[in-house]
This record gives C-alpha cells, sequence and structure tokens, in this order.
C-alpha cells in the first residue's frame, strides 16, 4: 500500500479526542512504550488527488484510523482541523502529523490490542507527566493553551 509523503516525510493524519474534563484520550502504545493519539498514515489511495494533498484527505484518514483504533460503536460529534507538526518517529523516519479536534459520543475499546495495550483519558494540565509520542510532546503547549478559560 502507498502512502502520502512531503519532501520525503511520511504524512500522518490523526484525532485529538477531548472531553468536558479538559483530558485527551490517548492510547498507549507498547512496542514504542508511550501514549499517542489515534491516527495513522495517509493512502495515496484515500486521496481525491494524490498530487494535491487536501484537508478533506487528512480528515478521511484521520477517521478511518479513529474507527480502526477505537471501534465502530463511537459516533464523532464534533470534528475540526487543529494543527500539524514535523517531527521524527521512533525509528528515525521524518514524518508530518497532521490533527484534528475530536469530540466522540459513544464509548471507545482498544480495537488494536496487538498494537494498544489500553487508553486513557489523561489531564492536559499534566501531559509533560506521561510518556509521550515525539508529536504529541510538541502539541503540548498548544494543547494547554486551547483548554485553558478564555
Amino acid at each position: 500500500m502507498a502512502h502520502y509523503y512531503i519532501n520525503e516525510r511520511i504524512v500522518l493524519s490523526g484525532c485529538l479526542i477531548i472531553n468536558n474534563k479538559k483530558e485527551i484520550l490517548l492510547l498507549y502504545r507498547t512496542d514504542h512504550k508511550h501514549y499517542e493519539t489515534p491516527g495513522g498514515k495517509v493512502r495515496l489511495d484515500e486521496c481525491d488527488n494524490p498530487n494535491e494533498l487536501t484537508l478533506e484527505d487528512l480528515a478521511k484518514t484521520a477517521q478511518r484510523e479513529l474507527y480502526e483504533e477505537l471501534g465502530k460503536d463511537i459516533k464523532i460529534e464534533e470534528f475540526y482541523y487543529f494543527d500539524k507538526v514535523e517531527f521524527t518517529i521512533p525509528g528515525g523516519r521524518l514524518a508530518i502529523a497532521n490533527k484534528f479536534l475530536v469530540k466522540l459520543k459513544g464509548v471507545p475499546k482498544v480495537n488494536e490490542p496487538e498494537i494498544f495495550s489500553k487508553f486513557d483519558y489523561l489531564p492536559i494540565e499534566h501531559l509533560e507527566d506521561y510518556p509521550l509520542s515525539p508529536d504529541l510532546k510538541l502539541l503540548v503547549s498548544k494543547l494547554k493553551e486551547y483548554v485553558k478559560p478564555h
């Protein structure tokens, strides 16, 4: 299966699932020993035009990965583009992670137990106390700003 690359960086798309308690749902990835957002690689066959990546293409990937990793018994209530970060995946590959803010309805479950051992709702205010994926570490300060009372 072919994936989308920009300047030799693999393109990823995922979800920042935040609840009303200012907590974020994260999956614990056993092989990397860190928490990460539901998400994954953008497939070329998901793109309307393989020469031009669109927000809709990124949204399709984020939603597909959300259901693959957390089950079909959940529903998306809100879905907005949040940000992107460039980082290095454990193992050395360069990547660009696009993130969408998501509000869910329903009960998620670990749908890929061979990859993820559990999920937790972690307080955004204390995210740096947990082992986080490299892309998520880059978003912590912006997430804290997002959940601050305005």
